[in-house]
């Protein structure tokens, strides 16, 4: 198999964890990842590596083309990893295949995703990033238009009445009390 960032170098074994082997690319440092193989090696290993050191910073070299898959070379999806980071991972649906660009396997562990590399690819996994994103630019709209001391008293309040069990019967105080 090719690289399908390099387009022609050959991708060799390498572990990425001890029992966890991809097809690695030694150029760009990219690895084709197995979903079945990470499947076994998570239910497996996963549970022992995930006791390792923290992962610093890692340099990532994310490419923003569209990937073929070097086993069927049908194009290959990109997917969100999560709401916090604008990093994509690239799955072909046709093979069950990952492709994961130099630093993304640290990128996972360093965000503690490691373990869930297949959820990342489910539709509820990218329906809960756009509703996290969008709970976050909702933040971000209101903090601008109240101001950061207003706005950290307004959740701190939307916080409690939450927990409250008459919650309906206090909102429809504050509507009918409006000046």
């Amino acid at each position: 198999m090719q690289c399908s960032t390099c387009k022609n170098t050959q991708l060799e074994p390498q572990e990425l964890e001890p029992g966890l082997v991809a097809a690695s690319c030694l150029s760009c440092s990219g690895a084709l990842v197995s979903l079945m193989n990470y499947r076994f090696w998570a239910d497996r290993y996963a549970t022992a590596s995930s006791a390792e050191e923290a992962v610093s910073e890692v340099e990532i070299n994310e490419s923003e083309s569209v990937h073929s898959c070097p086993k069927c070379s049908r194009l290959m999806m990109k997917y969100q990893i999560g709401a916090q980071t604008h990093h994509k991972l690239d799955l072909c649906s046709a093979c069950d295949e990952a492709w994961l660009d130099k630093g993304e396997w640290q990128l996972l562990k360093r965000l503690d995703l490691h373990d869930k590399l297949p959820k990342v690819f489910t539709d509820a996994w990218q329906r809960n990033i756009r509703k996290q994103r969008q709970e976050i630019a909702l933040n971000e709209r209101y903090e601008r238009l109240l101001g950061e001391e207003s706005f950290s008293r307004v959740k701190e309040f939307r916080d409690w009445l939450l927990q409250q069990p008459n919650k309906d019967a206090i909102k429809q105080y504050l509507i009918s009390h409006q000046d």
